[in-house]
């Protein structure tokens, strides 16, 4: 799905997940977002979500791939202005590889959703 953002040369990985969040995980477009948070959270949320099943569903009919699961992360930046920012990242959970985010629920320093290609059609 994100074959063109991968290096000619892939680099030395401790394992799968390390190689697939290296290659994917992307920081959502911002830039054209409104900074006051009442007006830029839904804004930015909703194409988080756009972006996000689009991928999900194309990984389904390009690939017949139903497992990769999204991550999407919302957090301030560690700036001045100290925007709300979001960050998109694609994994399939493998029986030989640690799990993306061991434990969703215990994370502190961001909200993060998992999201499947079966919670899509309600973002239709």
């Amino acid at each position: 799905m994100l074959t063109d953002l991968r290096p000619e040369t892939p680099g030395t990985y401790f394992d799968r997940l390390a190689e697939e969040t290296a290659i994917n995980g992307r920081g959502m477009t911002d830039y054209d977002l409104p900074a006051a948070p009442h007006e830029r959270t839904p804004l930015l949320v909703r194409r988080c979500l756009a972006y996000v099943c689009a991928c999900l569903r194309k990984a389904q009919e390009e690939f017949s791939d139903t497992q990769v699961k999204a991550y999407v992360s919302l957090s301030f930046a560690d700036t001045e202005e100290a925007l709300l920012t979001s960050n998109v990242t694609f994994c399939t959970s493998l029986p030989d590889v640690r799990p993306y985010i061991r434990d969703l629920e215990a994370v502190t320093d961001a909200a993060v959703a998992e999201i499947s290609l079966e919670d899509c059609p309600a973002w239709s």
